[in-house]
């Protein structure tokens, strides 16, 4: 029989949750598939946090913790794995595990005791960790480990992932996979919140469904298919996967390079040679999750090769030249900036090519109202932080398309992105594409990239092991996200 973790009956939390039930049981994996945003944080609190219900019932390993008649103003033993990590990073991998631990009495600390139980605990997921370790020296996959170590330890009654991919490389995930389920056979329970079905469906024996707050579908294992689930994405399928946009990625012709990178070496970079051409979109692909940030700093300019080129348009890249535009990840909080109305974020990059825009606010407030229509009105008197964050995103490739660059690098644009962002952000890239801008996305896991690609470039070991082009990425055999269907010209 099985036995029963969590239970949600009827909860609600207006305007985020409406009718949520949901039920969880030891030594599984189940899905959290967010077709949009709404919700799921939210969700994702109430299971942690008893906070306070609008209506419903939450059981935690058969007891009562919550309800909408009284809040019980204590937390659940509940572990969250996410980007950021709730290790201490200058403490010690045993000092995290033992010491902080609850209910931890000793006065002396035995190091050489706290390793040799740290080594034992390692063993059977096929890592090993140098005693005394500094948490900041390590790897994003053994801080993952570390952490299920200590939800282990600490008994936890849950352990949520959430958006795995957007931290942890391809290869990282393939590992995980043995991982997940021996802790399973030891009971341990996951929620899997992701926003890609194909990579939830790898993991998860069945999968929830969460639309506008409220739960549309339980799928069961063998309901878990691209076939099913499109039925619930129908307008991404109608408008990314059938529309005439495939069009314009017929085959790649060749054309003249704009970006080139030649023999660079550069930290985890080796004789790294590859070039995007002129309109051309590529993914660059760091499937160890170990040279991302070295690209992106060489294209910034901020850093230069110790051996090797890396040219665009002829030149050394640099902040200053605005036919350039990196975008990292998470750009609705790096590129939003709160000293500027929503107006000003918008047309700051763009006043190279509109003489005295800050000498006439006239002119401002003019094309302002051009962009009415995706922001509202008084564009000029909006803070950009009072906007939900697909507004944001939306105000930062707005401003990059006014700012109209030759070359554009992209770090992960589907991170933690539901459907609908996914659906807008696809239609912005399109539009850089018609201008014939080159883009470079540089991606630890693929989700949507493919479907605004040209080219695909697998790099391992800091250096391009396979090219595909767009006509044989259904060849690729990672983890990949949806696989674009042919031009049908």
């Amino acid at each position: 029989m099985k036995e029963e973790v969590f239970r949600l009956e009827q909860v609600s939390l207006p305007p985020y949750l409406y009718d949520i039930n949901m039920h969880l049981y030891r030594g599984e994996v189940v899905g959290l598939l967010g077709i949009n945003a709404l919700g799921i944080d939210e969700l994702l609190t109430i299971l942690q946090k008893n906070i306070s219900l609008h209506y419903g019932h939450v059981y935690c390993n058969d007891s009562l913790v919550n309800d909408y008649l009284l809040t019980y103003k204590r937390e659940n033993n509940v572990t969250i794995i996410e980007r950021s990590s709730l290790l201490i990073e200058t403490m010690s991998v045993e000092e995290n595990l033992f010491i902080l631990k609850k209910g931890c009495k000793q006065h002396l600390i035995r190091y050489s005791l706290l390793s040799n139980q740290m080594e034992s605990l390692l063993q059977p997921y096929d890592l090993t960790i140098e005693k005394r370790t500094l948490v900041k020296d390590l790897s994003q996959f053994e801080k993952m480990v570390v952490q299920f170590i200590k939800a282990k330890l600490t008994r936890s009654s849950l352990v949520i992932l959430k958006d795995l991919s957007s931290f942890i490389s391809e290869n990282d995930l393939l590992r995980l996979e043995p991982i997940m389920k021996q802790l399973c056979k030891e009971g341990m329970t996951f929620l899997y919140v992701c926003n890609h079905h194909q990579e939830a469906f790898r993991f998860c024996s069945r999968c929830y469904l969460l639309r506008d707050g409220r739960i549309i579908k339980h799928l069961l294992s063998d309901q878990m298919t691209d076939r099913i689930i499109n039925t619930y994405a129908n307008a991404f399928t109608q408008l990314v996967e059938l529309g005439d946009r495939q069009d314009q990625y017929s085959e790649q012709k060749s054309c003249e390079a704009l970006l080139r990178c030649d023999q660079v070496a550069y930290k985890n970079l080796q004789n790294l040679t590859f070039e995007v051409g002129r309109g051309e979109t590529v993914v660059l692909l760091d499937s160890e999750n170990l040279a991302l940030d070295s690209v992106f700093s060489l294209l910034s300019g901020t850093s230069l090769p110790k051996k090797g080129s890396l040219l665009i348009d002829g030149k050394i890249p640099s902040l200053k030249n605005r036919d350039i535009a990196l975008v990292p990840s998470k750009p609705d909080k790096h590129l939003v900036f709160n000293q500027l109305s929503l107006l000003d974020n918008l047309l700051f990059t763009a006043d190279h090519k509109l003489k005295r825009l800050w000498l006439k606010k006239s002119r401002r407030r003019a094309l302002g109202r051009e962009m009415e229509e995706l922001f509202g009105k008084r564009l000029d008197a909006l803070d950009p932080y009072s906007f939900e964050r697909d507004a944001r995103l939306r105000l930062v490739y707005q401003r990059l398309f006014l700012q109209n660059p030759s070359f554009l690098c992209v770090v992960q644009p589907f991170s933690s992105v539901d459907m609908y962002q996914r659906i807008e952000l696809i239609t912005y890239f399109d539009r850089f594409k018609q201008k014939g801008a080159s883009i470079l996305i540089l991606a630890v896991s693929l989700s949507d990239t493919l479907q605004i690609a040209d080219r695909l470039l697998v790099m391992k070991e800091g250096r391009i092991e396979r090219e595909l082009l767009r006509r044989d990425f259904a060849q690729y055999q990672g983890l990949a996200g949806s696989v674009p269907s042919l031009s049908k010209k």
